[in-house]
Parts: structure tokens; C-alpha cells; sequence
């Protein structure tokens, strides 16, 4: 009695580890494919070959094979429905085309029909059985898709490549006839009209070396009208310069800077406040084009503060950042007249618009800020993608800025 209850114990005990009950491992027979043709609408004439493996056959047990366009149709042929199944499980045939294969395993005494409308249910003499979709053409493969989709790709880059290459040959074919331009006329103001001024100076105080000593008024009023000359020709050779434009002799913009100071100091004495140049960040090379033009606005800003500011400190900051670059000019002046600063500009002055529109063009923006007693400050922003010539920010599309710089440097 107590052998048969430590039995009892110990099956109920093996009964609770399996799950309150005998597992039974029982696995039935399996088909699978290892070489499969192309998915096509069948035909009578072409054959492909179609391969595969079977696990758990029984003796005399044989593969039937199905092609699938419309319906079921038996392969390869009618009279010849049975695929030998080989001693290391392999089987192999031919095919006629479809957009589905079937594999079945049945028992020698199982006899197809010619065509189904469905595979054949397991049991009667059905065994197991197997589908798969047959193979896609080329065009539709992945690797093929994936390869036209990068190459698809890589022409719409070169295209748009090619596009901004030519637009900014455009450009800079704009801007050379627009230099040429702007050269000619100022040659010609040059030769013709402050050459007649100078001549009309000459011959003033020609005559007024004439007068007697007597006539006070009418020197006085000459000294007038030749100091109105004088100033009449500085602003006409101003005007020629602005024409020709600043180009830089020296390329580093903070030593370029310090010299504009030192040329634009109204006088050498003390009185005059020198201009301070900063840095912040990393110095970087600027485009050579750019680099002018940030260069001129830079000159239009200094001009205004030792002219006009009456200003005991300037100071010029260039801030070399990864988003950005900043060119700040402050000093702590008068300040701007709050009409002049309403209005954008001074009467006969374009100092301010011209500085707005230069950097309109060349991508950046300037902002003024002023106040009577606290003085002005003249901040231009351009963005580092356009701003640094051969520094390591670069915009995401490196091809387009290649293009551009390549077409700078031969205009260079």
C-alpha cells in the first residue's frame, strides 16, 4: 500500500510539472521550398524548374505540384501528376508558369483532377501540403527599387546642382556688368564733371586774387562760394569712390578694420577716440565676395560714427559663430535724430538704405539701434552657410556651395 501510494504522489506530482497532464510531442509531415519560379499568367510553353524539401514522408508517399492562373492546374502534366520524393528528402520538377505554387504530399493511391478551384483538403489521402507566391520580376525586387530610387536621386541632385551652377554664373555675370557700369560712369564723373568743377575753382580764385583790397563783401562771398566748391568736389569724389567701391587689400578683416579706423579718424590727437576691434569665436575665412561686401557696410557704419556721432568710444565686434556671422559697430554718441532714424536716412544721405541693401543681397540682414545720449548700434547677420569661404560650416547641400564658390574664385 505504500509503494502504490509514493506512485500515486509521485504521478500526480509529474502530472502538476507538465501541466496537469502527458504532453504529447507529435509533429506531422512538412513541405518546404527552396527554389521557386517567376510569378507569371501560365502558358503551354515555357518551363521552370521548381525544388523543395519534405520532413516526415512516409514510405510510397509522393509530391503532386500545382500551378496557379485562374485556376488550380496540375504539374507538369496530366498524365504525369507525381514528383518523386528522394532518399535525402529532396524532390524536384518542372513547372509551368503562374502567380502561385502548391506542393502537396499524398498517398500513391491519391489521384488528382486536371484543374481545381481549390487545393485539395488534408485527409483522403492529402497528407500535408504547401503554397508560395511566386518569384517577382526584376523590376519589382527591392534591390532594384532601392537602386533606381539612389540613382533617381542622384540625377535630381546633379540636375539641381547644374541649375544653382548656373544661376550663379548669372549672377555673377550680373554683378560684373553691373562693376563695369558702375566703373564707367564713375570715369566719366571723374573726367568731365569734377574736372569742370576744379576748373571753375581755379578761375574763382582767379578772381578773386583780382579784387581790390577795398571790396571785403564780395571776397567774403567768394571764400563762400569756393568753400562750397571744395566741399562740392569731396562729395563728388565720395560719390566716384562709393561708385568704384572698397575693395580690401588686406584679406583679415580685423586688421582691415583697424586700418579703416585709423584712415576714417577725423584727426590724430587725442581728442579723437580710436576705434576698438574685437573677436569672439573661432576666426574663419570668409567668401572673398562677401567679405567686400561686409567690408563696405562696415565702412558706411564706421564713416557714420566718427562723422556724425560725436561718439567718445566705437567699437567693432566680428562674432565668428556656427549659425552665424555678426558684424557689430557701436558707439556711444549722440545717437541718431529720431526723424532721420523714422525717415531710414538723412536728406542727400543713403547711408542706411545702402547698408539694408547690400545686405539684402548678399543673404544677411542689419539691424540700427538708437537712442538720443546713449548712441547707435549697426549689427549685420549672415548666416555661416553663405558667410565662410573654407570652413568646416558648410550648408547641407556641399555640391550647391562648391558650385557657387568655384564661380567666385574665377571672378576672383
Amino acid at each position: 500500500m505504500r509503494r502504490v501510494s509514493r506512485a500515486g504522489a509521485l504521478l500526480a506530482f509529474c502530472l502538476v510539472i507538465n501541466g496537469c497532464h502527458p504532453r504529447q510531442h507529435s509533429q506531422g509531415p512538412s513541405i518546404e521550398f527552396t527554389h521557386v519560379p517567376h510569378a507569371s499568367e501560365g502558358g503551354p510553353d515555357k518551363l521552370e524548374t521548381i525544388e523543395g524539401r519534405v520532413t516526415g514522408a512516409g514510405p510510397g508517399q509522393q509530391i503532386i505540384l500545382f500551378a496557379k492562373w485562374g485556376p488550380w492546374w496540375v504539374q507538369p502534366r496530366v498524365d504525369r501528376p507525381y514528383t518523386e520524393i528522394q532518399s535525402d528528402l529532396t524532390w524536384r520538377n518542372a513547372t509551368h508558369l503562374g502567380t502561385e505554387y502548391a506542393a502537396v504530399l499524398v498517398d500513391p493511391a491519391f489521384h488528382p483532377q486536371p484543374t481545381m478551384g481549390a487545393l485539395p483538403a488534408l485527409g483522403n489521402g492529402v497528407i500535408a501540403s504547401a503554397t508560395v507566391k511566386g518569384r517577382p520580376p526584376f523590376w519589382l525586387t527591392w534591390w532594384f527599387l532601392l537602386a533606381g530610387t539612389v540613382l533617381l536621386a542622384l540625377a535630381i541632385l546633379m540636375l539641381f546642382r547644374l541649375r544653382m551652377v548656373a544661376l550663379a554664373h548669372q549672377m555673377n555675370m550680373r554683378f560684373e556688368e553691373r562693376l563695369a557700369e558702375r566703373t564707367r560712369i564713375a570715369r566719366e564723373l571723374h573726367d568731365s564733371l569734377l574736372q569742370g568743377f576744379q576748373g571753375l575753382m581755379l578761375r574763382l580764385q582767379a578772381v578773386r586774387d583780382l579784387l581790390p583790397g577795398r571790396a571785403t563783401e564780395a571776397i567774403e562771398a567768394l571764400e563762400s562760394a569756393l568753400d562750397r566748391g571744395d566741399d562740392v568736389i569731396a562729395e563728388g569724389r565720395d560719390t566716384v569712390e562709393n561708385l568704384r567701391g572698397y575693395p580690401m587689400v588686406n584679406t583679415d578683416m580685423v586688421q582691415a578694420l583697424t586700418a579703416l579706423g585709423e584712415e576714417l579718424r577725423p584727426d590724430k590727437d587725442n581728442l579723437a577716440p580710436p576705434l576698438r576691434v574685437f573677436v569672439q569665436g573661432q576666426r574663419r575665412d570668409l567668401d572673398p565676395i562677401l567679405r567686400d561686401e561686409i567690408y563696405r557696410i562696415a565702412r558706411e557704419a564706421l564713416r557714420n560714427a566718427f562723422n556724425h556721432a560725436q561718439a567718445r568710444e566705437i567699437d567693432a565686434q566680428l562674432t565668428y559663430g556656427n549659425s552665424k556671422f555678426l558684424l557689430r559697430v557701436r558707439d556711444n554718441g549722440t545717437g541718431i535724430d529720431p526723424t532721420v532714424f523714422d525717415q531710414g536716412r538723412r536728406a542727400g544721405h543713403w547711408g542706411l538704405p545702402g547698408m539694408r541693401e547690400r545686405a539684402k543681397e548678399l543673404g544677411g540682414r542689419v539691424k540700427v539701434w538708437s537712442k538720443s545720449g546713449l548712441g547707435t548700434e549697426v549689427e549685420l547677420s549672415v548666416p555661416a552657410s553663405i558667410a565662410y569661404g573654407n570652413s568646416s560650416v558648410r550648408p547641407r547641400f556641399w555640391f550647391l556651395r562648391k558650385g557657387i564658390s568655384e564661380t567666385h574664385d574665377r571672378q576672383s
